[in-house]
């Protein structure tokens, strides 16, 4: 099976979920950003699907595939320094935690290895930027290209949506914002089509959740 996911968090049964919560939603940018360069990779691994890298006070010594075929990897958590961070530390707190899980993992499972650390070592190197285009469109009618792009932070997930005509930017605006958790975003938008002279952005259920009068662009049609 394909290795899709990595997952980063402490231990829901030992840590309340006044710490689990927000460090879990803090480390989906960095999570998010090798799950995308693992897309690339297709990296087949043997039983599993996820890695989850779990933080405990005494973690286990060896790392284990449950019966959700989900590789654990238990780290050491220290709550006390997490808490200390400032939000300009986390990415490189969670960056080392992942170097120290998967060192750990590599020792008795075959993971991409190699891959991760680059990805890591370039998500380092780029200011820790998470940013993605998630659809681009043609709009012929009109004339333009219609974009979706995607910015995710230790604090927020950013939707913009940016217009092109000619190669050039004529209209770009921040259109949603939530909690950085794709259980949240990812439902909330799909497409973006042109109907009843607006521009509409659709999510996955076919609902609207942004509009934009063609005649506000003054495209001089």
């Amino acid at each position: 099976m394909i290795l899709k996911e990595l997952y980063l968090y402490p231990d829901l049964v030992e840590y309340s979920d006044e710490i689990v919560h927000p460090f879990r939603d803090q480390s989906r940018s960095i999570c998010n950003y090798l799950e995308r360069e693992l897309k690339l990779v297709k990296f087949d691994a043997n039983g599993f699907k996820r890695i989850c890298f779990i933080g405990k006070s005494v973690p286990s010594k060896d790392c284990y595939i449950n019966s959700s075929k989900v590789l654990i990897v238990e780290f050491k958590f220290d709550e006390k320094n997490y808490l200390s961070l400032d939000n300009s530390e986390l990415n490189d707190f969670f960056r080392e935690l992942l170097e120290l899980g998967i060192t750990k993992c590599e020792r008795q499972y075959s993971i991409p290895s190699h891959e991760l650390r680059e990805s890591l070592a370039k998500f380092k190197e780029g200011g820790f930027l998470n940013e993605w285009c998630y659809k681009s469109k043609m709009i012929k009618e009109i004339g333009i290209k219609c974009s979706l792009e995607c910015r995710l932070t230790i604090t927020d997930f950013h939707l913009n949506l940016v217009i092109e005509k000619e190669n050039s930017i004529i209209w770009q605006k921040e259109i949603l914002r939530t909690a950085p958790d794709e259980v949240v975003y990812i439902p909330m938008f799909k497409d973006v089509t042109l109907r009843n002279g607006s521009l509409v952005v659709l999510d996955k259920f076919g609902d609207s959740i942004y509009e934009l009068y063609v005649k506000d662009l003054e495209l001089n049609l």
